[in-house]
């Protein structure tokens, strides 16, 4: 539940500003305690993707270190996805092309064929820090909206190298989205119609910059802020916001290529 009135800005500035102490918090939630005593404790019997596919905690907790938590209940997909090798060009990951789902693959196939691959320590560490990561992502999301989405490209952004990366994932693409002032019809566009615009307004060299990077995270939640508030509650909000009119894909206000 987000709170009434919550600044994105300036709660994220507090969040980035004490994330030890945000932390402490969220590890002290009773649901996220249980699960990750849960999984340290019962993943080490874990021998096969069948014995994961059947612990629904467990489960879960791997997929959450992936973002990939929505996807609990696709039981035949998750499994295929887990099972097949992703190295084979014919594999169902790499045809869908989801970078989430591709590392999900990548980590686990070893799986298949080690059944002491949860023995390791490493791997069991690994899932557990992706999974906190996600969990505490998702937190402070709780408190006010975007923030989920700009630490998820704070994380992120210095992966990036070309724009199809951009559109394969929804996290990035809002915050792109948002960011440039594009509004929500934008993404009903067809796929290279898009890849066109972006590759003309975002310059890619800026998300190997990391003040650039902060740049563009505070466009967005400036932005979400200005999207989300009614401009009569505060008449200043509208000096903000595009003269245009409509749900069109016009002039953008701003752009990511950015100068510092």
């Amino acid at each position: 539940m987000q709170l009434s009135g919550t600044s994105s800005f300036l709660w994220y500035k507090l969040a980035d500003s004490q994330t030890e102490a945000h932390m402490k918090m969220f590890e002290a939630q009773p649901t996220t305690a249980r699960d990750i005593e849960k999984f340290k404790s019962e993943i080490v019997n874990v021998k096969s993707v069948d014995d994961l596919m059947k612990n629904r905690t467990l489960l879960s907790v791997t997929l959450s270190a992936f973002q990939l938590e929505s996807e609990l209940d696709k039981y035949a997909f998750v499994e295929k996805m887990l099972s097949e090798d992703p190295e084979d060009d014919d594999s169902l990951v790499n045809k869908l092309v989801e970078p989430r789902w591709t590392k999900l693959s990548k980590a686990m196939y070893g799986l298949n064929q080690d059944p002491d691959f949860f023995l390791n320590e490493a791997n069991v560490n690994a899932i557990l820090e992706g999974y906190k990561t996600n969990e505490f992502e998702k937190f402070e999301g709780q408190n006010a909206e975007g923030i989920r989405e700009a630490m998820y490209f704070k994380r992120l952004a210095g992966d990036v190298e070309e724009v199809p990366q951009i559109l394969a994932d929804k996290s990035l693409m809002q915050v792109v989205r948002v960011g440039l002032g594009l509004p929500e019809s934008f993404l009903s566009l067809d796929y290279e119609q898009q890849k066109a615009r972006l590759i003309k307004e975002v310059d890619i060299e800026d998300f190997k910059d990391p003040e650039k990077i902060d740049k563009m995270v505070e466009r967005f939640l400036i932005m979400t802020e200005i999207n989300n508030t009614d401009p009569t509650a505060n008449p200043l909000i509208s000096l903000f916001q595009p003269l245009s009119t409509g749900d069109t894909v016009g002039p953008m206000p701003i752009s990511l290529n950015l100068s510092v």
